[in-house]
């Protein structure tokens, strides 16, 4: 059985609409020959670890962050398409990080990060304190943006950097957003890829993909956030710089 996930903005509020979306992209790819009914599951997967999901000879479609692919996950997968979220400030299928503090604080201090293979929490917290627009006296691991903001709110860690498309999730669904200041928006970068294991029928699947869009009810896509899918080609992914692990 060939595996399917879309985890990176997977929450109870999505999944509904997720695999409202996961249907219609499956049928797409039965459709194009891409793949047999029999060998496709009914619905998404929850991975328990994204890594055994991303690293999977069966996986016909999966979504990752950029740092983990152009680090870990170089040249074993490929790249299917982008989604996009039209976000603001933020070209067609790219995304950027919403630099948060407490009310009335600035970004210096302790920075909460969700993961070391983050291009939105750890890479661009990374850029910011580069480009002098934010300073860092000390880090602090929390695993997921919710965990990160909830540091922050607490008192816990002095700011984070949050994926725009999951901030606004936030805003919708999580009342910590209340205790949170956005200072600032980051430059865009390229936004999640959906990729595949090597051997399936990229082009096709990115076809399946970009007309399920498409054909997304109103709502579902609401709840979801997706506007389009872009293709972007791997390489803009691949020539991204990969940023100085956090000390702890």
């Amino acid at each position: 059985m060939l595996r399917a996930g879309l985890p990176m903005y997977l929450r109870a509020e999505t999944e509904p609409a997720l695999n409202l979306f996961w249907g219609l992209i499956r049928d797409g790819i039965i459709a194009r020959g891409a793949a047999l009914a029999e060998d496709l599951p009914e619905a998404l997967e929850a991975p328990e670890s994204l890594w055994q999901l991303w690293e999977s000879p069966e996986m016909i479609l999966g979504q990752c962050c950029s740092l983990p692919w152009r680090g870990r996950l170089r040249g074993k997968v490929e790249y299917v398409t982008t989604l996009d979220h039209a976000l603001p400030g933020c070209p067609p299928g790219h995304y950027n990080s919403v630099v948060v503090t407490r009310p009335g604080g600035t970004p210096e201090g302790v920075v909460a990060y969700n993961s070391r293979n983050s291009q939105s929490g750890w890479a661009t917290a990374r850029e910011v304190m580069a480009e002098g627009r934010a300073r860092v006296s000390g880090v602090l691991s929390t695993g997921a943006h919710l965990a990160s903001a909830h540091a922050v709110a607490e008192g816990r860690a002095d700011w984070a950097c949050i994926d725009a498309q999951t901030w606004a999730m936030f805003g919708r669904w999580e009342p910590v957003t209340g205790q949170l200041e956005e200072h600032f928006r980051t430059a865009p970068t390229p936004g999640l890829p959906l990729i595949c294991a090597p051997g399936q029928n990229a082009s096709e699947i990115a076809g399946a993909v970009e007309e399920a869009v498409q054909l997304l009810d109103a709502q579902p896509r609401e709840t979801l956030g997706v506007q389009g899918a872009v293709w972007l080609g791997p390489e803009v992914y691949l020539a991204m710089p990969i940023p100085e692990a956090p000390a702890a």
